[in-house]
């Protein structure tokens, strides 16, 4: 088993919403906590920032878009996966 190469950071709701925009690609693994909501799932299409999710979890099955920049200020935490590790971005308050 190899260990992916994990990055835990701390970002605005911008620095996050323009990390969506320009890092996370079709094929990669999104676990979204937006509010009270946790939505893991794979990034079929990324359209500056308004993703559709494939959600394959036990209790919900089915494809999601999700706009962001519209929830932005709900962002609590993103965890990105990919081939080269997983980001963790953690958001603080934008002041």
């Amino acid at each position: 088993m190899i260990l992916k190469k994990t990055e835990n950071l701390c970002a605005s709701c911008d620095e996050i919403c323009q990390y969506i925009n320009n890092e996370v690609k079709n094929g990669d693994t999104v676990r979204l906590s937006i509010g009270r909501v946790y939505i893991p799932g794979k990034v079929v299409t990324n359209n500056d920032g308004v993703i559709q999710i494939k959600i394959d979890s036990e209790m919900i099955k089915g494809l999601t878009t999700i706009d962001v920049e519209k929830l932005k200020e709900h962002l609590i935490e993103v965890e990105h996966e990919c081939e080269d590790g997983i980001c963790v971005l953690e958001a603080t308050d934008d002041d």
